[in-house]
């Protein structure tokens, strides 16, 4: 230190330097800061908006289940029994409108009959039994021991435990009666996927099932359709088990589908997948011998003895 140096001129700028750095690492913080609280934001935010989604669709589930046992509902009483506002049960049964579910009357609305028909199980089932019993027993005798497969609820995937012989095998089924079926059975592991139950058809559904489905990989799934085409390939009349049947059909390593020679070259609402992307489909006797040459340019077709 020089004589005449006072020790403060010394320290100050050492302090100042001090300051300085602590001011860049405080603005370098507030930026992290800042931006992890925007990150925390947009997060909470999405999930706020999944869950806003999972409500909505499930809330339409419970409209349906409604509107299938009475025909016919105000939105008074379907915001008493879903116990939210009228605007919320307006604005669902508007877009269940759009969705070709229901049709708005004045003060609520009522069910369009060719979709509760294709929802009604006991409708379903009762028709063509022995054709769907044929398919039934040609599709389980695929099912190999210890395969994991998914048996989507139709009213053939319905009648296929009681033919199948495979040992050591998982089934994955969103049908309550498949489920049933099977809950007895040995040598048989049964996964019944969570979800809402839509009443009339005796199935899980919603975007809880369509969650647990995309988790999985198994073997091969089985599904029902509403229509066949060459062009619109595979279809079913109701958005709610749209998603359910797509998502199954993704997971699969080999995907089937069931349905009787009617429902060749008719489309329904809703696509599922194309003919070339369904490893076979099994149908019975009655397709027309040009219909079968034509389809087998797309797929493969097992005729159901």
């Amino acid at each position: 230190m020089l004589k005449n140096e006072h020790p403060h001129t010394l320290i100050l700028p050492a302090f100042l330097g001090i300051v300085k750095d602590l001011l860049i690492i405080y603005a370098h913080l507030r930026r992290k800061l800042e931006f992890y609280a925007r990150l925390c934001y947009n997060e909470n935010h999405h999930r706020a908006g999944e869950r806003r989604q999972m409500f909505e669709e499930e809330r339409q589930i419970r409209i349906m289940n409604e509107m299938s046992e009475h025909r016919s509902m105000t939105v008074g009483e379907l915001a008493a029994i879903l116990r939210v506002s009228g605007s919320t049960v307006r604005r669902d049964l508007t877009r269940m409108e759009g969705k070709g579910l229901i049709r708005r009357t004045h003060g609520g609305a009522m069910v369009v009959e060719e979709v509760a028909n294709s929802l009604s199980r006991n409708a379903r089932r009762a028709k063509d039994g022995e054709i769907k019993g044929r398919i039934a027993r040609c599709a389980a005798e695929l099912v190999a021991d210890g395969e994991t497969i998914l048996l989507n609820s139709s009213s053939i995937t319905e009648r296929m435990p009681a033919f199948l012989t495979a040992k050591n095998i998982t089934v994955i089924t969103n049908s309550l009666y498949i489920a049933r079926e099977l809950s007895e059975r040995e040598a048989c592991v049964l996964i019944l996927l969570g979800g809402v139950h839509l009443k009339k058809a005796g199935t899980i559904e919603g975007p809880t099932t369509v969650g647990q489905i995309t988790g999985m990989k198994y073997d091969k799934a089985f599904i029902g359709v509403n229509g066949i085409d060459r062009q619109f390939g595979l279809s079913t009349a109701s958005e709610l088990e749209a998603a359910t049947k797509i998502a199954a059909l993704a997971q699969a390593r080999q995907s089937y589908c069931l349905c009787e020679h009617t429902k060749f070259e008719k489309t329904a609402l809703y696509k599922l997948c194309p003919l070339e992307n369904i490893h076979c489909v099994i149908t019975d006797a009655g397709l027309d011998p040009e219909l079968l040459r034509a389809y087998r340019e797309h797929t493969q077709i097992k005729i159901a003895r």
